[in-house]
């Protein structure tokens, strides 16, 4: 039954490239036997090298988008939701930019042809980066499997279908150029699908079961203080003992970093730091992160410390807990230090 299921699936496509290639043919006069003149002008070359350029900068953004969408889908496992609803809204923003700037390039005389392929090839990435949001978060939430295994073999279908349909761009731009006298005109390759065993249901289903059983992407939260990462105002000499020494100066200053560990953006983290003299003078200060991303680290600067020289004191910084932070070991740091005389 499977088998027949990926024979019908692949006929399918079949049909739709070939009715797609009718149509670009016939809209952009594929059928003309109109070969072209030989007598370019200098502005004309400059004007197709523009061209060709604007082209192979739109193509490189498209191989740089289905990287950044196989390395949100291998990474599935391990992210959040929210971070994952986000890097593939993302993706279809970029891949819909892309799709209108070739629709806005106007091809040079003769190349309207391949450039109708190109425009093709661009609607048919941008429609499965579309279609396959729904579709993983349909098999996420446990809808119906046999559909959502459809839905996201379709997808991965589509990006076939565009991988050879920019074989045929390149073959019409070459050709386009042979026949006003440009020889080997070439342009970047071009291949979205990495993985073309994805065109199987039966493969899509595995990759959906793997995803469901290890894991339903919980939320992991957490943020911590990164120790090495602190650094002083005036500045530290040396160590002696447990204590930091720190170069003669009228105030203290501290920068320290903290990261975000867990797989969800953290919003208003607390950030406090506490300053102890040894004969009990303290004072304290705090800062609020506004907003920090999953694996992201943002520097936090506390200034105007009253400086004690000769004096034994100890600076305790804490980011957080947030709530449902588990692990929380590493969310506070102390530094004991005197500053010289």
């Amino acid at each position: 039954m499977e088998r027949k299921g990926k024979k019908e699936s692949i006929i399918t496509l079949i049909i739709m490239f070939i009715i797609a290639a009718v149509i670009v043919s016939w809209i952009t006069g594929l059928w003309s036997c109109d070969i072209g003149r030989k007598d370019l002008t200098g502005e004309q070359r400059l004007t197709i090298s523009d061209y060709i350029n604007s082209v192979s900068v739109l193509v490189q953004q498209s191989n740089k988008i289905s990287y950044n969408f196989f390395n949100t889908v291998n990474k599935v496992k391990e992210v959040s939701r929210e971070e994952l609803d986000k890097e593939l809204l993302d993706i279809i923003e970029e891949s819909r930019i892309i799709l209108e700037n070739s629709k806005e390039i106007n091809p040079p005389q003769d190349f309207e042809v391949s450039h109708g392929y190109l425009e093709l090839v661009f609607d048919t990435r941008n429609r499965s980066y579309e279609d396959f949001k729904p579709a993983l978060f349909n098999a996420l939430d446990d809808l119906d499997l046999d559909i959502s295994t459809t839905q996201i073999t379709n997808t991965f279908l589509y990006m076939f279908m565009s991988d050879e349909l920019y074989l045929y761009f390149q073959d019409k731009l070459k050709q386009s150029g042979d026949n006003i006298g440009i020889g080997n005109l070439t342009i970047i390759d071009s291949t979205v699908l990495q993985d073309r065993s994805l065109t199987s249901s039966q493969n899509v289903l595995g990759f959906i079961s793997e995803i469901k059983a290890v894991t339903k992407l919980q939320e992991r939260r957490g943020v911590a203080v990164v120790g090495d990462s602190i650094k002083f105002d005036p500045e530290v000499l040396n160590e002696q003992g447990d204590y930091w020494i720190l170069a003669n100066g009228a105030e203290i200053n501290i920068a320290i970093s903290i990261e975000n560990q867990g797989n969800v953006t953290e919003k208003d983290v607390n950030i406090i730091v506490t300053y102890k003299s040894e004969d009990n003078v303290a004072d304290e200060k705090s800062y609020t992160i506004t907003s920090i991303d999953p694996s992201n680290q943002e520097i936090v600067t506390f200034s105007g410390f009253t400086a004690y020289p000769g004096r034994k004191c100890e600076i305790e910084i804490t980011a957080g807990p947030v709530p449902g932070e588990v692990l929380m070991t590493n969310n506070s740091l102390i530094i004991k230090f005197m500053m010289e005389n």
